[in-house]
């Protein structure tokens, strides 16, 4: 069972994501909280697996927390959910040390994946805030490419036309290559980057400032 704490301000949306999370069968609930203090002290009580957290509430922010419980060393996985969707906001989660930046709207399963992903050490981003947090990271990207993962300049323009939505053959197309050159490449910037899949490559790499 994956162990969840839900922080909201908002009881009607903690008790509708309660309601949701473990209808999945493999979530459990152990705790919620709705401000950053109890979100903190509650998690070094509990130490669930993910914490799901607002990003606006009373007193300290979402991104405060984040901040605060890595000081701690809070080793579970701190995902984001919220209608805010500023690439500012998104930046500072991620510096933070968010594991993961969902919208509200996002749909219940791709939550309840985010949230079993996010268990299992992968990072997760809505896919509708991918462009902008591209953009965002893009200077940053070039100077750390080389130092960070021996990215290639090939292997960033895969990763950003993936994070893009594009398939293996619309890559290949893009970049003159055929589509199982493209998938054996994207399994070495797998290996490099310690990513499992597409979603995880391209989240991983924008954390750190590759892309």
């Amino acid at each position: 069972m994956i162990s969840v704490l839900l922080v909201d301000d908002h009881p009607v949306v903690i008790e509708g994501l309660r309601k949701l999370l473990e209808a999945a069968g493999d979530i459990n609930v152990i705790g919620t909280a709705n401000d950053a203090s109890q979100a903190i002290e509650r998690a070094k009580s509990l130490r669930p697996n993910v914490i799901l957290l607002d990003l606006r509430m009373p007193g300290a922010t979402g991104i405060q927390a984040t901040r605060r419980l890595r000081e701690q060393e809070f080793a579970g996985a701190i995902i984001l959910l919220t209608s805010y969707g500023d690439q500012a906001y998104v930046r500072q989660a991620l510096e933070a040390g968010a594991d993961g930046y969902l919208l509200k709207s996002t749909p219940s399963e791709e939550l309840i994946d985010s949230i079993r992903s996010g268990a299992k050490g992968r990072r997760q981003l809505s896919p509708e805030l991918l462009d902008g947090v591209l953009q965002d990271f893009g200077g940053l990207a070039r100077e750390k490419t080389v130092r960070d993962a021996d990215l290639t300049d090939d292997d960033r323009d895969i990763l950003r036309l993936a994070g893009k939505g594009a398939t293996n053959r619309e890559i290949g197309l893009s970049m003159n290559r055929s589509e199982i050159a493209i998938k054996k490449r994207l399994q070495v910037i797998f290996a490099k980057l310690g990513a499992v899949d597409r979603a995880n490559a391209v989240a991983e790499a924008i954390r750190r400032g590759l892309i």
